[in-house]
């Protein structure tokens, strides 16, 4: 049997802490966010000039079983954004209220994604930490 000292034990348990609910992973029956990393950045339409939305998006998930078809199906994510906001209105997107509804729409067309894939939504909610439009 091998015993660590008081102060490798500790440090052993506080590293298997952190792996365990470390950032991009959730906890059963808790609610966990995931970074969608790198940040999303699709063309708008401006017929004048080029024109880009970069969006830093957080995914919420309530489960580790969720969390895990989310890391699974990132690629669809991230797809079904960029098809949801790519080649839109610069004028549609600006306005906070018209956002809030934009985000709500692009969390059902993931939630519909997923669900087709995996049998279940797996995202609870769409946070946008950072929306810029250049």
């Amino acid at each position: 049997m091998i015993l660590l000292k008081p102060w490798r034990f500790s440090l052993a348990a506080l590293l298997l802490f952190a792996l365990l609910s470390g950032p991009g992973h959730a906890q059963q029956g808790t609610s966990a966010y995931i970074a969608m990393d790198p940040p999303v950045v699709v063309n708008l339409a401006n017929p004048t000039r080029a024109q880009y939305l970069q969006m830093v998006v957080e995914l919420q998930v309530g489960s580790a079983e969720d969390a895990g078809i989310v890391q699974a199906h990132m690629p669809v994510i991230r797809d079904t954004l960029i098809l949801f906001f790519g080649g839109r209105d610069p004028a549609e997107v600006r306005p906070v209220a018209n956002r809030e509804e934009l985000r709500a729409e692009a969390l059902s067309a993931i939630r519909e994604a997923l669900e087709s894939r995996s049998s279940r939504p797996a995202v609870e909610g769409l946070y946008f930490t950072s929306f810029l439009i250049q």
